[in-house]
Order: C-alpha cells, then sequence, then structure tokens
C-alpha cells in the first residue's frame, strides 16, 4: 500500500477533448444557433468530419486552461445571459469532467442567425 501513496499520478486531457466537452457543454445553452468557425473548421465540415469542437480554442498550462468559443445566436436572445449561461455550464462541465481549473471562458458572438420567416419578412420590406 506505501507503494500505491508514493505512485507519482500524471493524467493529461487532450486539448481537443476539453473543447469536445465544451462543445457539447455549448449544445445545451438555449440562444445558440451554431457555432461560428475559421477556415480550417469549414475544410474540416467539408470533408465530412462533424465535430463538437468547432469554434473552440483551448490553451493548456497543465491543468489550468483557458477557452474561447466563438458562437452565432438567435435573433432575440438575450447575447449577453447566453453568453454568461456558456462560461458557466461550460466552465462547470470540463471541470467537472476533467478536474482541470478553468481559468477563463471567452465567449465571441459572431453572428445573428435569423429564423426563414424573419427573412421573409425582410424581404417583403424591401419591396
Amino acid at each position: 500500500m506505501d507503494e500505491e501513496k508514493n505512485l507519482e499520478q500524471e493524467i493529461n486531457v487532450a486539448n481537443e477533448v476539453v473543447a469536445t466537452i465544451a462543445g457539447m457543454a455549448v449544445s445545451k445553452i438555449d440562444g445558440v444557433a451554431k457555432m461560428a468557425g475559421g477556415f480550417t473548421e469549414g475544410l474540416k465540415a467539408i470533408s465530412g468530419k462533424k465535430q463538437m469542437s468547432r469554434g473552440i480554442k483551448v490553451e493548456a498550462d497543465g491543468d489550468i486552461v483557458k477557452i474561447e468559443i466563438n458562437i452565432i445566436v438567435r435573433y432575440g436572445v438575450n447575447i449577453r445571459e447566453v453568453g454568461k449561461n456558456i462560461q458557466t455550464k461550460v466552465k462547470e462541465e470540463v471541470e467537472n469532467m476533467t478536474g482541470n481549473k478553468v481559468e477563463k471562458v471567452v465567449v465571441n458572438v459572431q453572428g445573428v442567425k435569423v429564423d426563414d420567416d424573419g427573412d421573409e419578412k425582410i424581404d417583403n420590406m424591401e419591396e
């Protein structure tokens, strides 16, 4: 039993795993239309790889992580409330599942999705 106590434990969680957990957490938040991704994420989508980590960047320093999330919100939602809900949920789930400390969750709102009915109304206004 002394050997067990002296055993140095090292468990590393890949950034991609943290990003996937964060993506799953974001998917549970009302008001998020979709994740916003850059060029690399666009290529993954074209190749048929759907990833929960799309639009999420993770920086880790040991067991301390910083997470940046890029989203598009639904028209009409309170953007600040959606952002705060994302920060809370992501921090909670990443810390619970990995044991890592989430130092910061940055939410970048990169667009607003208008539903199909809204598009129609806008088109009618232009006539």
